[in-house]
């Protein structure tokens, strides 16, 4: 078993985890997820891996309650334990040197995206960090995610009316600044992952994007996660998470992200909201 030592609530909707998983977190690289199961009879959870401590045996999670299983989730109290943690999966991300890097996140994309910020950074990259959010009331980790970045500046879909213009606006004024920048690397919701790779298509600038929500099995058995990259057919668990968003095919993408769409909202049907103890007898 699988001990729980934090999980508490970020922001709206987003919830910090800290699992005592020795075996994982020995291994763990930046840019790596794992997938946990809530309980005996939950369904495997993708989730990127948002720290680890190979000291303390520990890795940290950041993520969204959305269905049935991370609901389930969030409601598992520090001291108990996840029937299952298996990790960690997935390529770690390329680490360059004396590169200018962007990295876009949003929703629980700023957490996973912070120890690829962290390893760039301390092996000599130039770092900028934008994190995209509705409101100030969604930013978390800050502080930490400053540390490690040379420019750092929220954007706000509060603020805008088109937050596709805005997110273009915000592009270009990185490109203007730093014009030796070389990737953009963009975790988070699938709008953000979409919006950023086609308002930036005739940039010339390589857009990497992670695919970790649109996974089942995670271990390349099931065939779900099966997206096409210029021409070529992969599974995003074992061959990513992470794929050039300009040469992804984003309307087989989306397709998938909808295949068990019916299913998640029978489940969630079904779910029982109350507590055991608050259940009429």
């Amino acid at each position: 078993m699988y001990r729980i030592l934090k999980n508490q609530r970020l922001v709206p909707n987003l919830y910090h985890l800290v699992v005592e998983v020795p075996e994982v977190a020995r291994s763990a690289k930046p840019g790596q997820f794992v997938m946990v199961i809530p309980d005996e009879k939950g369904e495997r959870i993708p989730l990127n891996l948002a720290d680890f401590d190979k000291d303390k045996g520990t890795i940290e999670l950041v993520y969204l309650v959305v269905g049935v299983s991370t609901r389930k989730l969030s409601r598992i109290k520090p001291g108990s334990s996840l029937a299952g943690v298996a990790g960690p999966l997935g390529r770690p991300t390329e680490i360059g040197r004396k590169e200018t890097v962007f990295l876009v996140g949003g929703c629980f994309g700023p957490a996973g995206l912070y120890p690829i910020a962290r390893e760039l950074k301390l092996a000599g990259n130039k770092v900028i960090f934008l994190t995209e959010a509705r409101d100030h009331a969604y930013v978390y980790w800050e502080d930490k995610i400053k540390a490690f970045a040379d420019h750092y500046f929220n954007l706000f879909r509060r603020d805008c009316f088109d937050s596709g213009k805005t997110l273009e606006t915000a592009f270009n004024m990185v490109k203007l600044k730093y014009p030796e920048l070389s990737r953009v690397l963009v975790m988070g919701c699938d709008y953000l992952l979409h919006k950023i790779s086609t308002l930036t298509s005739s940039s010339g600038i390589k857009i990497e994007v992670y695919l970790t929500p649109i996974m089942v099995d995670g271990t390349g058995m099931c065939g779900a996660c099966r997206v096409t990259v210029s021409g070529k057919t992969y599974f995003a668990c074992v061959d990513g998470p992470v794929f050039d968003g300009h040469g992804l095919d984003w309307v087989e993408y989306f397709a998938r992200r909808q295949a068990f769409l019916p299913q998640e909202q029978l489940a969630l049907g079904k779910l029982e909201i109350l507590p055991p103890e608050q259940k009429k007898t």
